[in-house]
């Protein structure tokens, strides 16, 4: 972490302290995730290749990614409030900051925005709703390390060229409407040559029962999208369920991606229509544990024929607290390409919230 940003953090601390001292009817909090596993990383990949090569590390941030994170928010009266939510990424196993030497410090998200009976709208650096969908109907949740849906929509496997989050984005959500509520982004170019990207997403929550579908077109706008050439474009569509029956909580999702208007050396992979579905479970075994499963399998059809990567997870994660668990996972990594080596994982690791 640099100078600059050790004072940032110290800069919001200091305000933290100010604020037992506002107005009553204003609240600061810092909060986050810590998450550190230890274990045999393997992934699929070409024989002899670093990612199909068995390595033994500690690793950050592999259920949950670590994060610290501070929110506020002041009641205007009338019912409206401000608020404002800065959010940093951590890899606990080095000590530095972001998920990589790419991230911008606040990278998780940085926004402000109101609240009140016509719902919430908010300006800046979020989540975008892609992400919301997919982490919300797997029993891994977000995990970038052991969710098939996440591993298979994002980063090195998966085919979106953009992020979980969007800068300079503004974003509107209604309120919740008897268990239904609903919401749209929007991501401006920003400039002559780059292109609006747009994103909504519904949803209906009602006792044990959940579904929820997003869409989002990304297109060439404001990093950390630079995989996105001048005209290209993606669409993406993801539908998800669950239902809890107290024993066993299954989730089900399916998802279609398209690609188009890609130049270089990657359009071939680019340009075209990639399937993903995903089936999983969450089984409580005692108060405080439970077993994971989630089989997740993306189908990309290529040119030369489809291609197929599949991705199967079980974990158990048992909580010492409500705000500490530990949990063990293993995960089978299979790509049908040619010359591509399945992968196997297995880690052991510890989340604190607070």
């Amino acid at each position: 972490m640099s100078v600059s940003q050790k004072q940032l953090l110290a800069a919001v601390a200091l305000s933290l302290g100010a604020a037992g001292v506002a107005q009553a009817q204003s609240s600061v909090s810092a909060y986050g995730i810590l998450d550190l596993s230890f274990g045999s990383f393997q992934y699929a990949g070409l024989d002899n290749s670093a990612d199909n090569s068995s390595t033994t590390r500690v690793e950050s941030g592999q259920m949950t990614t670590s994060f610290i994170g501070f929110k506020g928010t002041e009641d205007l009266g009338g019912g409206l409030k401000a608020l404002f939510t800065l959010e940093s990424f951590m890899r606990l196993d080095t000590g530095a900051s972001g998920r990589s030497n790419t991230d911008v410090f606040w990278a998780r998200a940085a926004n402000v925005g109101l609240s009140g009976g016509f719902g919430k709208a908010v300006i800046g650096r979020m989540d975008n709703f892609l992400y919301q969908q997919a982490l919300a109907f797997n029993p891994f949740g977000g995990s970038f390390g052991f969710s098939p849906t996440i591993r298979l929509t994002y980063g090195k496997w998966g085919p979106d060229k953009g992020d979980s989050g969007w800068s300079n984005s503004i974003a509107y959500y209604t309120p919740n409407l008897s268990g239904f509520t609903a919401a749209v982004q929007v991501q401006p170019g920003e400039s002559q040559t780059e292109s609006t990207s747009t994103g909504v997403m519904a949803g209906y929550a009602n006792g044990p029962f959940a579904i929820g579908f997003g869409y989002q077109v990304a297109k060439s706008a404001e990093a950390p999208k630079a995989d996105l050439n001048d005209g290209a474009k993606q669409t993406f569509g993801l539908l998800g369920a669950s239902y809890d029956f107290g024993a066993v909580k299954l989730f089900g999702q399916y998802g279609q991606y398209k690609g188009s208007g890609f130049t270089g050396t990657t359009a071939a992979t680019d340009n075209v229509k990639t399937k993903l579905y995903q089936l999983g479970l969450s089984v409580p075994v005692s108060a405080d544990g439970k077993v994971l499963a989630s089989y997740g399998s993306q189908t990309r059809e290529l040119t030369t024929g489809d291609a197929k990567h599949e991705i199967l997870t079980l974990g158990y994660d048992h909580f010492l607290s409500k705000r500490t668990d530990v949990y063990a996972v293993f995960m089978r990594d299979d790509d049908d390409r040619d010359g591509y080596k399945a992968g196997n994982t297995v880690a052991f690791g510890i989340r604190h919230r607070f």
